[in-house]
């Protein structure tokens, strides 16, 4: 090769390496933006989804923010459904799915909220300051129904706030929709230029998962679902200490929800089967990450 042709193969490894280093630099920059995108979510749309067997209501942190609320007592002694939304979501939607059967028939409670700096609540979220949201939604359903045991469930970014609060809180069940075992996995897998270790919030849910409190651990996941892929779902089934998988076919990340309710209700309300053994097998394919395909 010649001077000019090595200075200019020089030059544009340079210049590749600045672009490079300029794209980590706005990720790591507006990070936040991009896990907790709430300032494109519309609620709007969604504020009379909710029927009147629904109470408004604001729930107040231990740090002095305040958060949209919706709550509906249970029936007796009947569970109470904690429920998180997605980081691109709201939580109405997650009233209505609860609100009604199977669940109702059956008297169960619910109450979800909108996190920390999504529309109607106040302040600016982070995984520290999420996890002190949901603990003002447990506080409130344990004041509200003393004798009501608690269901932990979450979507996508939920989940990691549901495992968090199963490993802090004893529970009835814990049901996870299109869950991953770490927000840096899930930076692996999807954007794996990026480098995940970087990342503030992390949501380290396998390693919390482990000692979850919760008498049933229900995993769903859809196959088709590109923006948490099915195999970070199964890497989380596979820390816990007990659990049943449910694979979906034909569900991608927003279309899983409710999919499998059926079977979700009965073993919440049942907890495990006799058969299979307490910790089925998922199928699919080998983790990427694990075995350097990603």
């Amino acid at each position: 090769m010649t001077q000019t042709t090595l200075r200019l193969i020089g030059g544009i490894a340079l210049a590749s390496l600045l672009v490079y280093a300029f794209v980590v630099l706005v990720a790591y920059t507006f990070q936040r933006e991009m896990v907790f995108p709430r300032r494109f979510v519309n609620a709007a749309p969604f504020a009379a989804m909710v029927g009147p067997d629904f109470e408004r209501l604001t729930l107040e942190t231990s740090d002095g923010e305040r958060l949209k609320a919706y709550f509906k007592p249970p029936t007796g002694h009947a569970p109470v459904i904690v429920a998180f939304h997605g980081n691109g979501s709201v939580p109405e939607p997650i009233a209505v799915r609860f609100g009604t059967n199977p669940w109702a028939d059956a008297g169960f409670g619910v109450l979800t909220f909108a996190y920390r700096g999504y529309p109607g609540s106040t302040g600016e979220p982070s995984e520290s300051g999420l996890l002190l949201d949901a603990e003002a939604a447990i506080a409130y359903a344990r004041e509200r129904a003393p004798s009501s045991p608690m269901v932990f469930y979450g979507h996508s970014l939920g989940t990691g706030v549901a495992v968090a609060m199963s490993e802090r809180h004893p529970s009835q069940a814990l049901v996870l929709e299109a869950p991953f075992s770490s927000l840096p996995d899930v930076v692996a897998a999807t954007m794996p230029f990026l480098p995940g270790q970087l990342m503030r919030d992390t949501f380290f849910s396998a390693r919390r998962i482990a000692g979850t409190q919760a008498e049933t651990v229900v995993i769903v996941h859809g196959e088709r679902d590109t923006v948490v892929p099915a195999f970070l779902g199964r890497r989380l089934y596979s820390a816990a200490p007990h659990g049943i998988f449910m694979a979906v076919e034909d569900a991608d990340h927003l279309s899983l929800r409710g999919m499998r309710d059926t079977e979700i209700f009965t073993l919440v309300l049942d907890g495990y089967p006799p058969e299979p053994t307490p910790q089925s097998e998922p199928v699919g394919t080998p983790d990427p990450l694990e075995t350097g395909m990603i």
